[in-house]
């Protein structure tokens, strides 16, 4: 959603790792996009440089500043020798700024937008299919993954991230299903939290399964002997040979190039 490279993610809070990927959390980006520009402002000094060390990266616009000071030349940001993708970027972010904030000196009109909540957090105590919530809630899989575009498979693991958006207007109605609903009926899959260091065997051993089969749908390698323990598994049927994969990938829901 921010345009969050992974190693910048993973130091403003945003996890990544098999279940989800902070980037794409709608809330949790935004607040992380907002505390590194806040960052960036008060490194440089300046929203127009702030925005640049955004798209180019700090280093890059910290290299052209003292180029300039070698030099003694102006240091804002229409002096300084920066990529043209960059120099392009600014002026267009406060091109559309000054559009929003005036649209009829351009001769443009844009759709009203109330000013009031769209969605809500609704917290969640137990693992759910993404078919499962968005029935509940009345909405399409696409329309609650637009909302909760986070999650990497087709069961939101309560453990990793216990929060949903919905619709305002879609919350009871999703709070009356959720009561009514056997907790078997709201995940297809069984989510196992191993202590750190627990064995594979064990594992497989407590759940009649395979090794081979635990580490297939975890997509864990060949040399894999014990669990790590920030990682949920999920235990596959006995006798299934599919992969994580092919088990639990969200539709819609692919990562965004980094």
């Amino acid at each position: 959603l921010w345009q969050f490279i992974p190693s910048t993610g993973q130091s403003f809070g945003l996890r990544q790792n098999w279940w989800l990927d902070g980037r794409r959390d709608i809330l949790m980006s935004t607040e992380a996009a907002l505390d590194y520009l806040q960052k960036l402002y008060d490194m440089f000094g300046s929203w127009e440089l702030a925005l640049a060390a955004y798209n180019c990266g700090e280093g890059c616009v910290q290299r052209a500043i003292a180029r300039n000071g070698l030099r003694g030349e102006r240091m804002d940001f229409g002096s300084l020798q920066l990529p043209a993708e960059t120099r392009a970027y600014v002026p267009k972010l406060q091109a559309v700024k000054n559009i929003v904030a005036n649209p009829a000196r351009f001769g443009i009109t844009l759709g009203d937008i109330p000013n009031e909540p769209f969605f809500a957090t609704v917290q969640l105590q137990q693992h759910i299919d993404v078919k499962v919530a968005a029935k509940l809630a009345g909405l399409s899989v696409e329309e609650l993954l637009a909302l909760n575009p986070a999650h990497n498979r087709t069961v939101i693991n309560a453990n990793k991230l216990p929060t949903l958006l919905l619709p305002l207007d879609r919350v009871n109605q999703f709070h009356d299903g959720l009561s009514s609903a056997p907790d078997a009926a709201l995940s297809s899959l069984r989510i196992y939290s191993p202590r750190e260091g627990e064995a594979l065997e064990a594992i497989a051993r407590r759940f009649g399964i395979t090794v081979a089969a635990l580490r297939l749908a975890n997509d864990l390698p060949a040399r894999a002997r014990a669990a790590g323990g920030d990682r949920d598994l999920v235990i596959p049927p006995a006798g299934s040979s599919l992969t994580g994969r092919a088990l639990a990938t969200a539709p819609a829901a692919a990562a965004p190039p980094a």
